[in-house]
């Protein structure tokens, strides 16, 4: 691997733990859109789990995404893969983390009846390429004869538009639609044949239809948002991404500093308002603990208090071990 594709893997690779860093109910949807699941996310507790491994060589073996979900009585697990390219060893390599993940969680309580469960497992292709098939998969064959297909299912992301992401509540791979335009810009950019002249003509055609692109999924967060889909953080870290793609794109092919204007400009437009709003509701928060806090000096009913702040319980008790310890 080059040192070119190699930092451009660690720039994804930043970005993908950000978006699956969002919100709990905005993971538990992603799943459930993913998997096919119908987890209720008031009703389940999220985990990130371990994803590197200790290979019996001490080599390191890195996945991308490892999540449990717990219900009152289960655990599952799954495993969620990016890929840029087609990448013709990557059944094995899902074998393997699947593999380590399921030894990982068996712990030490191996026995003759000890049973490996291998986590749910996605590999999610970003590029379109027509060899990528609905799953990757290859076969085992053991000494006894028996042989064994291992598949793992494929997502081709770029079959998904902004408005399916939406419909499945997949909001955490928005930001992934403006990564769209790289093969098609890399490859006039990559032209011998043609003129510079004329690849910036056809680049600068390929960042107006970006531009339409960005601008309709913003259009879509900023939804997400008003109707309380996300909150001010899953939107501040979406748009991050989002920008940080755009910004690589249109700085890596040109000098386009109009287009990455464009791109600030809307931006802009839908995160200042949430930055305000978003300040106003913690203002109020921190009037509302200031009130609290006078009720208590005063020595009034920890019920009242609740009743009258909209504070929890919890909250109010909290503060009141504060003015005991400030006392103290």
């Amino acid at each position: 691997m080059n040192k070119e594709v190699s930092k451009e893997k660690i720039k994804l690779d930043q970005m993908m733990k950000v978006l699956f860093k969002l919100s709990k109910k905005v993971m538990v949807n992603l799943l459930n859109g993913l998997f096919n699941e119908d987890y209720d996310y008031n009703k389940v507790s999220l985990e990130y789990s371990n994803s590197e491994f200790i290979d019996d060589d001490f080599g390191r073996l890195y996945g991308d995404v490892f999540i449990t979900i717990r219900t009152d009585n289960k655990s599952f697990s799954y495993h969620i893969e990016f890929q840029t390219l087609n990448d013709n060893s990557m059944a094995i390599r899902m074998f393997r983390y699947g593999f380590e993940k399921a030894v990982e969680q068996c712990g030490d309580d191996i026995n003759t009846e000890t049973i490996l469960y291998y986590p749910k497992q996605l590999v999610i292709f970003l590029e379109e390429n027509k060899n990528i098939r609905d799953e990757l998969y290859f076969k085992l064959k053991l000494p006894d004869e028996q042989e064994i297909k291992f598949k793992v299912p494929v997502m081709k992301y770029w079959e998904y538009g902004a408005e399916d992401l939406k419909n499945k509540k997949m909001y955490a791979l928005l930001p992934l639609q403006v990564f769209k335009s790289r093969k098609s810009i890399k490859s006039i950019y990559d032209n011998p044949n043609i003129s510079h002249e004329e690849k910036a003509r056809l680049i600068n055609n390929e960042f107006k239809k970006l531009i339409v692109v960005i601008k309709n999924t913003i259009d879509i967060i900023g939804e997400l948002y008003n109707s309380n889909e996300i909150i001010g953080s899953d939107l501040e870290k979406i748009l991050r991404v989002l920008t940080n793609i755009s910004e690589y794109l249109y700085k890596k092919y040109g000098d386009y500093s109009n287009v990455g204007k464009e791109v600030e400009n809307m931006v802009t437009t839908l995160y200042n308002p949430v930055i305000k709003e978003e300040g106003i509701k913690e203002g109020i928060k921190e009037g509302t603990k200031k009130v609290a806090i006078n009720m208590l000096k005063e020595n009034m009913d920890i019920d009242l208090i609740v009743k009258l702040t909209g504070l929890t319980k919890e909250d109010v008790l909290i503060l009141k071990q504060e003015i005991l310890g400030q006392a103290n």
